[in-house]
């Protein structure tokens, strides 16, 4: 744990810092509704830039936008683009800037050799996850992951904090000694889920939530509604964007008239919308990075007080403390089985419901994560002064 001695902490009259992210969207909720909206509560002031931001201020924190990243197939474009943002950042003249994305390392960098604070906040295993991308010929994998653990792990050294999402991640920057700031839901966003028992003429509904991909075994959750019995009236529910064309048009030609695609919702709708299901689906492939991830999504249907049915994950049944049926989750078939044994049975649902929101409550708040957030800007640039 990150501590301080508040009687020697620094005040300055608005110490500033500016978010930067080029990949994840600018209301991504560890983002914006966390990191942002928590370090603006404290008094700090807060720019975000970010791809596709509204120039405006939200919840304390002044958003702008920053170009669009180029498509896949003009990556050259992309390192010239970086260049544009370091500029873009440098316009801010902010005490420190904290930086969400392994191709801002670069961009910050740049800022520290100009005499910046820079933080450095890491998300993913990356190294995991190049292993884990099929569309990397799988003999150079290894060379690639290992290339990039290397090079992460200098440049992290000579930013001047690091923090983690997990645990997991932390052992990987032993020099940077990471905070851990665990991406967990606030519970002030989130009511328990207590939709009512559906009549016979009501649907069950079994809802996904997230980004909406190969990797997230979408067509399989759609598929599955063609394996469960139609007496139960179970409709599974796809909300989120979808991150390819092609896969959503493959989705949507699936889909029949037991599944409702939503498309994107903001993410301050998605509390109330989960609030209106009776089970969460926890649908990750299989990976190397799923090994030591933790997944918001996990957290959140936790939080709405759902039961979820989940990739077999040993990890993750842990994390979520039993709540979860686990099934095969590349066989739609199995997934219908784990669905159709928490509709038959309602009892189970609310048991698992309660007891998946009292351990969010007692063990994943982000109000701790809130705190060790706030001491480490302390450290590095002083508290607002107030009044």
């Amino acid at each position: 744990m990150l501590l301080y001695n508040i009687s020697r902490t620094r005040y300055s009259k608005m110490p500033s810092i500016c978010i930067l992210t080029t990949v994840h969207n600018p209301f991504d909720s560890r983002v914006f509704y966390k990191e942002a909206r928590s370090l603006a509560r404290a008094g700090y002031q807060v720019t975000l830039l970010g791809q596709g931001a509204p120039d405006q201020e939200i919840d304390g924190v002044r958003l702008k936008p920053l170009p669009p990243r180029p498509p896949a197939h003009q990556a050259w474009r992309r390192w010239f683009r970086l260049l544009g943002v370091w500029q873009r950042a440098r316009q801010e003249k902010a005490d420190v800037y904290l930086i969400h994305d392994p191709e801002l390392t670069l961009v910050g960098l740049l800022l520290k050799f100009g005499g910046q604070r820079v933080v450095y906040d890491v998300h993913e295993h990356v190294p995991f996850q190049i292993l884990d991308k099929d569309w990397i010929p799988r003999r150079v994998r290894p060379v690639i992951a290992w290339l990039y653990d290397h090079y992460e792990r200098i440049v992290a050294a000579r930013f001047d904090a690091v923090i983690v999402a997990f645990e997991q991640i932390a052992d990987r920057f032993p020099r940077a000694r990471p905070v851990v700031i665990r991406n967990v839901p606030d519970l002030d966003l989130w009511t328990p889920a207590h939709p009512s028992e559906p009549d016979a003429e009501d649907k069950l509904i079994a809802v996904y939530s997230g980004v909406a991909q190969w990797d997230r075994c979408i067509l399989e959750l759609v598929q599955a509604a063609d394996y469960i019995d139609p007496a139960l009236n179970v409709e599974i529910w796809i909300v989120g964007r979808f991150a390819v064309p092609e896969y959503e048009a493959q989705v949507r030609a699936a889909a029949g008239d037991r599944v409702r695609i939503w498309g994107y919702v903001p993410h301050h709708d998605i509390p109330a919308l989960l609030a209106q299901t009776h089970m969460g689906l926890m649908s990750l492939r299989p990976q190397l990075n799923s090994s030591v991830n933790w997944p918001i999504k996990l957290f959140e249907y936790m939080a709405a007080g759902l039961p979820m049915v989940m990739t077999a994950n040993p990890f993750w049944f842990d994390l979520a403390d039993g709540c979860a049926v686990q099934v095969n989750i590349e066989d739609p078939r199995d997934i219908a089985r784990g669905i159709t044994e928490l509709a038959r049975d309602p009892a189970r649902r609310a048991k698992m419901g309660a007891q998946a929101r009292q351990h969010v409550i007692q063990n994943y708040h982000w109000a701790d994560q809130e705190r060790e957030l706030i001491a480490l800007f302390t450290r590095l640039i002083g508290l607002p002064m107030k009044g």
